[in-house]
């Protein structure tokens, strides 16, 4: 597979979420402590989508029950057993590329 840009990097500045889509994968980015992060845009729980919640403080926050998870693991924070299905990115000329 090769890596193909999909959201503009500077449309996520620090400390900051954003919803993006790589085809039909809903995308939940967020950049904590100057890394990029990316995960499926749904709470494992009752699938609530992520993208529309909060994110303070390095945690995703889902906006229909409030489970937190941590940006850099994707725990939950009651259960670090219960984690987001990562997505892996990284930054290429200016752009957060997913390998597709």
């Amino acid at each position: 597979m090769a890596w193909k840009p999909f959201f503009p990097e500077e449309r996520l500045p620090e400390g900051a979420s954003a919803p993006a889509a790589a085809g039909a994968l809903r995308i939940v980015l967020c950049r904590h402590r100057g890394r990029v992060y990316a995960f499926e845009d749904r709470c494992p729980h009752a699938n609530g989508p992520l993208s529309q919640g909060n994110f303070t403080e390095g945690r995703l926050i889902c906006p229909w029950h409030a489970w937190e998870f941590d940006c850099e693991t994707g725990a939950w924070d009651a259960n670090p057993q219960v984690t987001l299905r990562r997505v892996p990115v990284k930054i290429e000329d200016g752009w957060i590329c997913m390998d597709a």
